[in-house]
């Protein structure tokens, strides 16, 4: 590799690590909100300002859990015409996850008020964490992460039993459909398929991590379903011990 490649290639890393950063700094700004939302919404005191503040914060949250989906499914149609029309498809895509974000913090706040937002303290910091791994290591790391992280959330869900239910169904759907993309992408060699097809991992890349994390990702969540909340509780600590390997592993591998 020579001086013009070596100079290039710290660019490209230093760019990657910018929008690595951006993303945690958007973390900041949620996490910010979460906290205001705590303070003013579940541990409102009983005054006349804060019920009103309390009572405004409800009616947003509402509105939120409806809106921001739409608006998220909206802006991924504007990012898909984009790529279909080989324009920057980059700004309607990060829309399009800020908007899931947001619809997803209103949903669980206001379903399952206080438990919701102590869960999601971490859930915010889980995403910055995974936008990082997504900038600065393998994708296949991000892809069997996603997955592990997701089979964590949604063990979170079973553990309420039927009030959880759907939003765990939700999730272990979208686990299935990031192993559809992983078993996908190991038949195109990485490439991701269309009239300009995408390179989203590397040639020869070994796809035994990811699938079997996906696959024992769906095992867990599947699994705690038929046997219950207690068998979640316990599932959630073996999931994280799974994504603590897989940060192990790839760390290792990227020395």
């Amino acid at each position: 590799m020579d001086k013009k490649q070596r100079e290039e290639r710290r660019r490209q890393e230093d760019i990657a690590l910018q929008r690595g950063l951006l993303w945690v700094a958007g973390a900041i700004v949620l996490e910010a909100l979460l906290v205001l939302v705590n303070r003013y919404y579940i541990n409102y005191r009983t005054v006349e300002a804060e019920v009103n503040i309390a009572l405004a914060l409800s009616s947003t949250l509402r509105f939120l859990r409806i809106a921001a989906p739409i608006a998220s499914l909206l802006a991924l149609a504007w990012a898909g015409w984009s790529l279909k029309q080989k324009k920057k498809f980059g700004l309607p895509l990060i829309l399009a996850f800020a908007l899931a974000a947001i619809a997803i913090c209103a949903h669980v706040v206001f379903k399952f008020q206080g438990p919701g937002i102590s869960m999601l303290f971490w859930l915010v910091v889980a995403w910055a964490v995974l936008a990082l791994v997504y900038y600065i290591y393998q994708r296949e790391f991000f892809l069997a992460a996603s997955a592990c992280g997701m089979s964590v959330l949604s063990l979170w869900f079973v553990r309420y039993g039927a009030v959880g239910r759907l939003e765990a169904i939700l999730l272990l759907i979208a686990i299935a459909l990031v192993t559809g993309g992983v078993v996908w992408l190991k038949k195109t060699d990485g490439l991701w398929p269309g009239t300009d097809p995408i390179r989203f991992l590397a040639q020869k890349t070994n796809y035994t991590v990811p699938v079997v994390t996906c696959a024992a990702s769906l095992a867990a969540v599947i699994a705690a379903m038929v046997l219950g909340s207690t068998a979640a509780f316990y599932l959630i600590f073996v999931m994280v011990a799974w994504l603590f390997a897989l940060f192990v592993y790839f760390t290792v591998k990227l020395m």
